[in-house]
């Protein structure tokens, strides 16, 4: 499917990650395999979790539509790890990828070592019946034992699947700001049996913050990108394979149901080459966004309204912002999902570019 000059982003199906991948540009787009990964929808008043498993349910068969309607009848892998259930998953697992298949999409169902028999049993089914294979998952408790690791590995070969249907991709999740990690990690994934042979190999980390309590306001605040500057540095010694880099863009790695029913501060999230410019704003105070754009855009950093649909969004608000200051009864700062949105578009352009103008 593709090699380690590719992109591997992870992004939840929600509605700011579904718009940014649609808007992404043809360019950035080839060079790119989004894992999606399905959530729980929130609450409503007086709903109970099994209603709200329900109504999930009934939204299955609009799904594959939907990811075929954002990101067409390219490769796409599908994760159902984070819905509540085991019956939940394997069912969203069997209705998305067979209705996508229907469709003419090439979903590729996501599978951990550790999912209950029937998930894997199902992704197994799938991948069989789809001729396109699956992503198998690795996390880092899986290479807590080498040998435990490798007899994992072949079990779950005994389904009929060989390394070339299977797309390797491992997932440590945050990573530290030493790097250690990371290193250490990225050596043990060096040493799985017939590296080679597998049809895609995948290194996935995440060095986003969990939140911006660390950032000041009215300041400049750089975070390192060092889930970007620790891939970049280890693709180019001698390894047995050289992974696809993975990122979770703008997001902390650790998806937590809670954090959705919070209100996040008005703050641009925006990525630059080896780090992430954060302006941070209040809480529901959006006029901000509209002040810190217009600051953005006469920065130097910033790339340009025409480089991709996130940055011409920022640039239209920027000159959105003289206007709004006379007379706040016009509206439009943007809300919190457009100015997400934008900046998850900013940045899959980006690391789409970074990766392609490699040597």
């Amino acid at each position: 499917m593709f090699n380690s000059k590719h992109y591997v982003p992870i992004l939840k199906w929600k509605r700011a990650e579904q718009g940014a991948l649609k808007a992404l540009r043809e360019k950035h787009k080839k060079n790119i395999t989004p894992l999606v990964q399905f959530v729980m929808p929130k609450n409503k008043p007086q709903e109970q979790l099994g209603d709200v498993i329900k109504r999930f349910e009934r939204q299955l068969t609009e799904i594959s539509a939907k990811l075929i309607d954002v990101w067409g009848l390219t490769p796409i892998f599908v994760d159902v790890s984070l819905l509540f259930s085991t019956p939940l998953k394997t069912k969203a697992l069997d209705v998305i990828s067979r209705e996508g298949h229907r469709l003419g999409g090439i979903f590729i169902p996501v599978a951990h070592l550790n999912d209950n028999e029937q998930i894997i049993k199902s992704a197994i089914v799938v991948a069989k019946k789809t001729e396109k294979g699956l992503c198998l998952r690795l996390i880092s408790s899986d290479f807590s034992n080498t040998t435990e690791l490798n007899q994992n590995i072949t079990k779950f070969f005994s389904g009929g699947l060989s390394e070339k249907d299977i797309d390797l991709l491992v997932d440590i999740k945050e990573t530290e700001k030493n790097v250690d990690k990371y290193v250490k990690y990225i050596n043990l994934s060096q040493n799985i049996p017939g590296l080679s042979k597998w049809r895609t190999f995948t290194f996935a980390s995440g060095s986003f913050p969990e939140d911006l309590s660390e950032c000041k306001l009215d300041e400049e605040n750089l975070m390192p990108r060092i889930d970007w500057k620790s891939w970049k540095e280890h693709i180019s010694k001698k390894l047995q394979r050289k992974p696809t880099f993975a990122d979770y863009t703008i997001q902390h790695p650790v998806y937590k149901e809670i954090t959705q029913f919070f209100h996040p501060t008005s703050s641009i999230k925006y990525t630059l080459e080896n780090d992430w410019l954060i302006m941070k704003g209040k809480k529901q105070k959006f006029e901000l966004y509209l002040a810190s754009a217009a600051e953005l855009v006469k920065d130097k950093r910033f790339s340009g309204e025409n480089f991709s649909e996130g940055d011409k969004y920022i640039a239209e608000k920027a000159k959105h912002f003289e206007t709004y200051i006379k007379n706040p009864a016009i509206k439009g700062t943007g809300s919190t999902e457009t100015w997400l949105k934008a900046g998850i578009n900013h940045h899959l352009s980006l690391v789409a570019d970074q990766i392609a103008n490699l040597p």
